[in-house]
């Protein structure tokens, strides 16, 4: 008798329930050949409706179970999981749970191989909300975290390989774990894994970077920073240690002004950095010019580029995918916009004033018009303190100089500008007052 008149034979019976599920059970433990086993679950849910959901349901659950347990090559397992969840997809309001074993598996099969996208992508088909099962709050978080980490992984690299027609482009998958995170970030306070927490903050972290929200990323990545070092569960001191230099490196790419200026005020004090042994040189030297507002010469972050401990995506490196040698950054990128910008902060705490064609020159423009466009921006957003006169082609920094203005010789400089204006104002009604009584006077002149 064939596998399939067998099947038959159990489902058309009239012995109870129980002993059709044994007799199932019997007649798949000896197959191993991916034929005999697609045949088996093929038949098996073709005589669901006689055989009944108490029956199939574990039926296909242990079916499941025996083909990732058998003795099969890579190809057959894939081969076996992808047909299950073939057959499995006309009647899947029967088997929600059977289906997301089967994806869960086929995801795990995927990332034991590298092909984080295709296990992303299983994972995004298993349903998180359903009214066929109770699903609890710590499964929609493993799930959700599971995809958040094959979603980003390798996402920094210089060069994502396809994988696949299942490929996705970085950018793509930024923003579909940016939608995930937005999703899970209510489900994720709730949770009682600690490990899926952590991941979850650090699928934060590395999202903020990626989508140039780099305050966020540092903020979060300088809480990973601390995560494990009272003894806890957590990061290794070596990863602490990478996600430190992260910290560093995103107030160095963050927009130069008073919210940098707080976050580096915290990392400043952190003993870790301070520490010669502590493995940080660079991130500390780094540091010490963010936060004294010293000019960045490109030698020094070139430095820092080559040596830090947590490399600056080169994403963050390139304006328009120009090929650049050792340590270099493109004109006009992220990380040289935000140099020129602290650059211009920096020069802001030496000078008074000073014309746009020699700030050019301080920050490395090719003209004095760039130069008063980055202190425009600024000085709108209310990072910078500045006066431009453009007829002069001079800014003038409000404090400026080394310890400017103190506060006698601020209200000085009021009491100055209020007589000024008292003096126009006179001029004015006298003026006024001329035309009024000799108007003949006044059309003459």
């Amino acid at each position: 008798m064939s596998l399939q008149d067998s099947i038959t034979s159990v489902a058309s019976s009239s012995v109870p329930q129980p002993d059709k599920f044994t007799a199932l059970q019997s007649l798949l433990a000896p197959l191993s050949s991916p034929p005999d086993l697609q045949t088996y679950v093929t038949s098996v849910l073709a005589h669901a409706p006689s055989l009944g959901l108490v029956v199939s349901r574990p039926a296909i659950a242990s079916y499941i179970s025996h083909i990732v347990g058998i003795e099969c090559s890579q190809a057959d397992k894939e081969v076996l999981l992808r047909h299950a969840l073939t057959v499995l997809q006309p009647t899947l309001v029967s088997y929600e749970e059977q289906e997301s074993l089967v994806r869960e598996h086929l995801a795990s099969l995927y990332e034991s191989q590298g092909r984080s996208i295709q296990a992303a992508t299983i994972l995004r088909g298993i349903k998180l909300e359903s009214g066929q099962r109770v699903i609890s709050d710590d499964y929609r978080v493993d799930i959700s975290v599971r995809m958040l980490r094959n979603l980003l992984e390798d996402v920094d690299t210089d060069a994502i390989e396809s994988d696949g027609e299942d490929a996705v482009a970085p950018t793509e998958r930024i923003l579909l774990a940016e939608d995930l995170i937005n999703k899970t970030a209510a489900l994720i306070l709730k949770s009682s894994n600690p490990i899926a927490k952590l991941h979850f903050k650090l699928a934060q972290a590395r999202v903020f970077d990626a989508r140039k929200r780099f305050l966020e990323a540092c903020a979060k990545y300088y809480e990973l920073s601390h995560y494990g070092s009272e003894g806890e569960e957590g990061i290794d001191l070596d990863d602490r240690l990478v996600c430190l230099s992260a910290a560093v490196s995103c107030a160095l790419l963050a927009p130069a002004g008073p919210a940098r200026g707080r976050m580096l005020a915290s990392l400043a004090k952190d003993e870790r950095v301070k520490d010669p042994e502590g493995g940080l040189p660079l991130e500390h030297a780094m540091l010490e010019k963010l936060f004294f507002d010293n000019l960045l010469p490109r030698e020094d972050v070139k430095a820092y580029i080559l040596g830090s401990r947590r490399k600056v995506p080169k994403v963050h490196l390139i304006s328009r995918g120009a090929q650049l040698g050792e340590g270099d950054y493109e004109q006009d990128s992220v990380l040289d916009r935000a140099v020129t910008e602290h650059n211009l902060l920096a020069a802001s705490k030496l000078y008074v004033n000073i014309s746009f064609s020699l700030l050019a020159e301080l920050l490395g423009l090719g003209s004095g018009e760039a130069a008063e466009g980055y202190a425009a921006k600024m000085i709108q957003e209310r990072r910078l303190r500045a006066v431009i006169d453009r007829v002069d082609g001079i800014i003038y920094f409000q404090g400026g100089g080394r310890g400017g203005l103190d506060e006698a010789e601020r209200q000085n400089l009021k009491a100055w500008d209020a007589e000024i204006l008292g003096v126009c104002l006179q001029v004015e009604d006298v003026v006024s007052l001329i035309q009024k009584q000799y108007p003949e006077f006044v059309d003459g002149v």
